[in-house]
């Protein structure tokens, strides 16, 4: 359609005016199309005054039509353009990862976790750690060096591997997988124990986790020490790995998981203990005594012991009173009215612990370091002996090494003998890694016959 106002110029321009003025001059009575000359030129007038009226009150402006009218653009976004277009994204991100430090990155931007003091001196601590002078030059005769001519792999976890298994054709009492054990008593039973055993690639800790495969499963492979940390979640008790934003497990949840093994393996004992966290609220132990209580025939299994001092009773005790699970606490918080649930017990009132520090193999190596006593009581008057066995921080590939049986037989036996002292609690990271549960379970197999050859030479 031609812009009217052009006639006369010389020049047809293809001008777009709007459809409502098109309409409009339409419209007109046909009397106004009179072919005499002046009213020609007075009608050409008219319905150019006409035609600008109405393009000024049209509801779309010039440009607006324009863009109505104009085709639309194709579309450029096919198939085969958003298939190169994520194989690039994809190349770029393995590319990313393979040539920069992006864990280092990553680790640089993470909360920063305080160590607690070493060695800690809380009320459930109050001696001091062992000084060199209360310690030997590592010749004690001491000997865990545990050949293992089958090592079974247990990284499945799907059932409980032979060496942990009860003999089925036998009505003799049988404790944490073999008769031998029940004739040890608590503090000289060795127990495979998970270090941080809630922080689990499983249980989607989303850094740092110190293991890939839950604590459930530890439990069906062998291990029946379990460290857990204790934080307050908002004023919600949780087992967390300082902070409370990078993963979390239910206290009730985990309590009626150890329970439901505790009944489906009636010989075995297990061993709690507790670390408090007190970055986002204080922990009072007692909270946590009230979790345990809600969960059926959980309280009725906790074992009491009698004192500081007094003596620990044997495995077979334990499993024939039902009392079979032992709870120990650490790293602070608090009781209602100064007084603590008699099952729970101050860790490091009765255990003394290695260097918990340790950056890489070659200081897990060096056993003056390493196999020093950080907490505890002084001159090793404890009950039992911690060695943690893993580097800080939680690295896979340096736990398949601390965890095979030549590095656990090695360190064993040189920080027992330069504390004069058996381990009790063998802490690792990366549970599925190596053969820990199997090697502990042959060291208590090799204590219970020690102890009976004591015996019967005493008796002669």
């Amino acid at each position: 359609m031609y812009d009217m106002n052009s006639i006369g110029s010389g020049v047809h321009e293809r001008t777009p005016i709007s459809a409502r003025a098109a309409a409009a001059s339409l419209q007109q009575p046909r009397s106004h199309f009179k072919q005499t000359p002046s009213n020609t030129r007075r009608q050409q007038h008219q319905d150019n005054a006409s035609i600008q009226n109405a393009s000024q009150n049209s509801t779309h402006s010039d440009d607006e039509l324009g863009r109505l009218v104009s085709p639309p653009k194709k579309n450029r976004c096919t198939l085969p353009v958003a298939s190169f277009s994520l194989v690039v994204v994809a190349v770029a991100l393995i590319v990313t990862w393979q040539v920069f430090p992006t864990e280092e990155i990553v680790v640089k931007f993470l909360p920063k976790f305080e160590a607690p003091a070493s060695p800690y001196m809380g009320e459930e601590a109050p001696g001091t750690a062992t000084s060199d002078s209360d310690q030997n030059n590592g010749d004690g005769g001491i000997d865990i060096d545990i050949p293992l001519e089958n090592e079974v792999p247990i990284s499945d976890a799907t059932s409980v591997p032979s060496f942990m298994k009860c003999p089925i054709d036998s009505d003799e009492l049988c404790c944490n997988g073999s008769p031998q054990n029940c004739e040890l008593k608590v503090n000289e039973t060795m127990f495979a124990t998970l270090h941080n055993a809630m922080s689990t690639e499983e249980g989607e800790f989303t850094f740092g986790f110190n293991h890939y495969k839950t604590l459930e499963k530890a439990m069906v492979a062998g291990y029946r020490g379990i460290n857990l940390d204790v934080c307050n979640c908002n004023g919600k008790l949780q087992f967390c790995h300082n902070v409370c934003d990078y993963g979390e497990r239910v206290p009730q949840e985990v309590f009626t998981n150890v329970v439901n093994f505790l009944k489906e393996y009636p010989s075995e004992v297990i061993i709690l203990i507790f670390q408090a966290t007190t970055e986002k609220g204080p922990i009072v132990w007692n909270d946590l005594y009230d979790e345990m209580k809600q969960v059926e025939d959980f309280e009725d299994m906790l074992y009491v012991h009698q004192g500081e001092g007094k003596e620990w009773p044997l495995l077979g005790d334990l499993v024939k009173s039902n009392k079979r699970i032992v709870t120990f606490y650490f790293n602070g918080g608090t009781c209602t009215d100064d007084i603590c649930p008699e099952p729970f017990l101050p860790f490091f009132k009765y255990t003394a612990e290695t260097e918990y520090q340790s950056a890489n193999l070659d200081e897990l190596r060096n056993i003056q370091y390493s196999c020093q006593l950080t907490r505890g009581p002084g001159g090793f008057k404890g009950d039992f002996f911690a060695v943690n066995n893993f580097v800080t921080p939680p690295d896979p590939e340096a736990s398949a090494i601390t965890n095979t049986q030549k590095f656990l037989s090695e360190r064993l036996t040189s920080c027992a003998n330069f504390n004069g002292k058996r381990p009790n609690f063998v802490y690792v990271d990366f549970w599925g890694e190596g053969v820990t549960s199997q090697l502990v379970q042959y060291a208590n197999k090799q204590m219970a016959s020690q102890k009976e050859k004591e015996e019967q030479k005493e008796r002669s």
